[in-house]
């Protein structure tokens, strides 16, 4: 395994700002393994220009553009989506869909967050598999992609070389999960130079020098080293239902 993580994400207008920032805040700076390219949907010439994120103004510069992403000799070991109503827009464009789903298959693994998982449905490289989204626009949004096999409950879904999670900070959680499914120790690395390779078909393929027991325990310490409870069982998902609220507020 080479001895970085290479995470490629998606970044486009009116994406959300926890969907990006909660799991790549989680995953990136807290190791040396993982490193992260932004790749701007919005400028296939060029990564210049600013995607800015709904209500707050908040804003990122890809740092690749998709056509340079695209380039055979661009590798990556996994595909960040995350979600936001800008990805409404997204899955009526059929020449971007061709695109993403090149990239899909490309890579050894695909997190995606919130609405991320529409836009990957839309692919259609989800078909045939479980997977998850954001609770609020579930019933809205999954009947267009009845060949997913959608799961309400469950704050993340992992099948094959997909990680789809709900809304907003499951994507944190997940990103936990996806740190215990991908982090190779630093012993490991060199003695395990191979790369990993990617399905075409979403299958799961093995990360040369993954240790379980040392991933999952670096997941518990990043937890612990930022204060956050980690919600590490997928099904304990409290979010399912919408509350009744009574009063005026």
């Amino acid at each position: 395994m080479p001895t970085h993580h290479r995470i490629l994400s998606l970044v486009f207008s009116e994406f959300e700002a926890l969907d990006l920032f909660g799991p790549l805040g989680v995953i990136v700076p807290r190791s040396d393994y993982y490193t992260v390219e932004f790749v701007n949907l919005h400028h296939f010439v060029s990564p210049q220009g600013i995607e800015t994120s709904i209500k707050n103004g908040l804003g990122i510069v890809g740092t690749i553009s998709l056509a340079e992403a695209l380039r055979e000799d661009h590798s990556f070991d996994t595909l960040f989506i995350p979600g936001g109503f800008g990805v409404m827009p997204l899955v009526w464009d059929p020449m971007l869909l061709q695109r993403i789903g090149q990239l899909v298959d490309r890579a050894p693994n695909v997190f995606t967050v919130c609405t991320g998982s529409i836009l990957l449905a839309a692919t259609g490289r989800l078909d045939g598999r479980r997977a998850t989204t954001n609770k609020r626009l579930y019933d809205e949004v999954t009947p267009k992609h009845p060949g997913v096999k959608w799961q309400k409950s469950a704050r993340w879904v992992h099948d094959g070389k997909f990680l789809t999670s709900s809304g907003v900070t499951a994507g944190i959680d997940a990103g936990m999960a996806f740190i215990a499914h991908t982090y190779v120790a630093p012993e490991d690395r060199q003695s395990h130079p191979e790369t990993q390779k990617a399905s075409a078909s979403g299958d799961a393929t093995s990360i040369p020098g993954y240790n379980e027991d040392k991933a999952v325990q670096f997941a518990q310490m990043t937890a612990f080293g930022l204060e956050y409870r980690w919600h590490s069982d997928p099904n304990d998902d409290p979010f399912v239902d919408l509350p009744t609220f009574n009063g005026s507020s």
